[in-house]
């Protein structure tokens, strides 16, 4: 499902059509727990979420509290779905982890911790399902859509966005920063989020930018697939100090190898985030108007020739 703003189409009408998609594709999405297909489903369903919020933060600074009220809603739908979610998630981890540290994760403890994390997994959507977990938050999204019915933006141009995607961009700045000066799992979990948020945020304009915004969004990506990795390895981490899938010992031994990874995908992510957010928050609004205005010229332009 294409997540763009159309050229040549309003503005308010195209984001009330982008987020209404978002949310009926992941109400539908939310139908059964209980086997890795659904799980998949559910995590998809979640990721939508996310981008409903992306264009939320987008949009809020104009408009106010009725987008937090929802933003709130949305958020406490992500919360519910996240433990389904994960799971997957979790043990691809692992299996990246065993397949990165042969001679320091022995076959037979990966094997022991990987059953461990598939019962753990089915143990949480047994959870989910008496927990009534996708019939409420289908129920939550089939309501927010009657809220986004009435958004109204005060202007159709780039004017309208401009405010959000600079706080955006300045946010995850100042969150890199604090990741560099205090690599902690909250920041870097904090700076993952708002991530998310500009990469969706960079696809959203794409196409109203003349598609000139392809080379951020593969470092974007790239450096949110990276933080994304470490946010599974923080999951694995604490399941392994939670649960006794291995002897003490060999638990020791599996958190020395998550925090050696960590070390790497720390490694990975500064560079990465360092070139995308060189530029002052200004600076990057102003260049993403410059070629919003250049495509819709020249989009006007292809329509006035006969």
């Amino acid at each position: 499902m294409t997540f763009r703003l159309k050229p040549g189409r309003p503005l308010s009408s195209e984001l009330r059509r982008i987020v209404l998609r978002q949310l009926d594709a992941a109400s539908a999405e939310l139908t059964s727990v209980g086997d890795p297909e659904s799980d998949e489903a559910i995590h998809d369903a979640r990721r939508r979420v996310k981008k409903v919020r992306a264009v939320i933060r987008l949009i809020q600074p104009g408009l106010g509290k009725p987008y937090r009220v929802m933003d709130k809603d949305l958020h406490d739908v992500s919360r519910l779905l996240a433990p389904v979610a994960d799971g997957q998630g979790i043990i691809s981890t692992l299996d990246e982890l065993a397949r990165r540290y042969p001679t320091r994760l022995p076959g037979r403890v990966v094997t022991s911790i990987r059953a461990g994390l598939i019962e753990l997994v089915a143990q949480t959507d047994r959870q989910a399902s008496s927990d009534r977990v996708l019939s409420t938050s289908a129920a939550t999204l089939r309501g927010e859509r009657r809220r986004v019915k009435h958004w109204h933006l005060p202007s159709d141009g780039f004017d309208a966005l401009a405010p959000g995607l600079e706080e955006s961009f300045r946010r995850a700045r100042k969150a890199m920063t604090a990741a560099r000066t205090r690599p902690t799992v909250h920041h870097h979990h904090e700076w993952r989020q708002l991530v998310k948020n500009h990469w969706f945020h960079l696809r959203l304009l794409a196409s109203r930018c003349d598609h000139q915004l392809i080379a951020d969004q593969r470092r974007v990506e790239a450096l949110d697939g990276v933080l994304g990795e470490y946010h599974n390895l923080a999951l694995l981490r604490d399941v392994l100090v939670h649960h006794g899938y291995v002897s003490r010992v060999e638990t020791a031994r599996c958190l020395r190898v998550v925090s050696a990874y960590q070390r790497v995908l720390r490694q990975q992510a500064l560079p990465l985030g360092a070139d995308i957010y060189r530029e002052k928050p200004r600076d990057f609004v102003q260049r993403i108007r410059s070629l919003w205005n250049g495509s819709s010229s020249n989009h006007r332009a292809r329509r006035s020739v006969p």
